[in-house]
């Protein structure tokens, strides 16, 4: 009797905390507001900035352009016989020229400074195939078209506010025979082609590549592969000569090739010709048809060099 009563008084005591809310029925887990989870923010590592990132293609740009201002040679002006009236092969007669004192570069046009201004330029047509020469900066740079030297030119010079151009034929024959030193010499700076040439008897392999440049002898003026290496195109369009040629473009436009033109005079010969074709006097034909050829590329001049 005495535990009946025991319970009834314990039960009447928890109806009553009950209905005073000193203890709460249990409630279903979708009722409970749960605190949220604190979140763990990790930081990310830093991405290391890609090398095209890090690159300052502007302080590139001026190093190369300064770079090719130091490497312009003066030529100082004079009369000189052009052409050549005692060899058979590839060649204008023989002509007195005078000429104007003007500037030319000591190497080809190089990858680097055509990278720097072109690399983003993308023509109709097989560009890949046309103007590919994986070699490296401090070789010169080959398959490109007139189209391309225009622009290449036209956006060099107004980066720069130099008018640099195209020699004409008559400047490039100059000054590979060192101008008023007048060099009797049968190659530019030498009697022997392997000292100033690299040309077909003293290429390693028959693959049609390019070549390092300068890494023959100079001539008298520190010209490098003026014989050799990589024919050079000239303002001139191929024909023969006559009285009425410019000798020295005149004008800031004349610098491109000359409109409607669609072959060129290359001069020097490259490194799949024979000894004949590495003389001054030789020339060569180019047609420029819209594409580059793996054999012909550039030598920069100016007329004057602003300071």
């Amino acid at each position: 009797m005495r535990r009946l009563f025991i319970t009834i008084i314990a039960i009447a005591a928890l109806t009553a905390a009950s209905a005073q809310g000193i203890i709460r029925p249990k409630t279903s887990g979708a009722a409970v507001k749960k605190k949220p989870a604190t979140t763990v923010r990790h930081k990310k590592p830093q991405r290391t900035p890609s090398p095209k990132e890090r690159f300052d293609m502007d302080a590139h740009r001026k190093r190369l352009v300064n770079k090719l201002l130091g490497d312009m040679v003066y030529v100082k002006g004079g009369t000189f016989t052009a052409g050549c009236d005692t060899v058979r092969f590839n060649k204008e007669r023989a002509r007195e020229i005078t000429l104007d004192g003007y500037y030319i570069c000591k190497y080809e046009l190089s990858m680097a400074l055509w990278d720097a201004f072109m690399k983003d330029n993308w023509w109709d047509g097989d560009y890949e195939y046309y103007t590919k020469n994986p070699m490296g900066k401090d070789y010169a740079k080959c398959n490109i078209s007139c189209k391309e030297i225009q622009t290449f030119l036209e956006r060099l010079n107004a980066y720069c506010g130099q008018e640099f151009r195209l020699p004409t034929e008559a400047e490039w024959e100059y000054a590979a025979i060192e101008g008023k030193l007048k060099a009797p010499y049968r190659f530019s700076g030498s009697n022997n082609a392997n000292e100033v040439a690299v040309y077909k008897d003293n290429l390693e392999g028959e693959e049609k590549k390019s070549y390092h440049m300068g890494c023959k002898k100079p001539n008298g003026l520190g010209l490098y592969d003026m014989s050799g290496g990589l024919a050079e195109m000239c303002y001139d369009p191929y024909n023969t000569y006559s009285p009425d040629r410019p000798v020295t473009p005149n004008g800031k436009k004349d610098y491109k090739c000359p409109p409607g033109e669609h072959t060129h005079v290359i001069k020097g010969g490259h490194y799949q010709s024979l000894e004949h074709e590495l003389y001054p006097w030789a020339r060569g034909l180019w047609i420029s048809d819209g594409y580059g050829a793996w054999y012909v590329t550039i030598r920069l001049v100016a007329t004057e060099i602003r300071k």
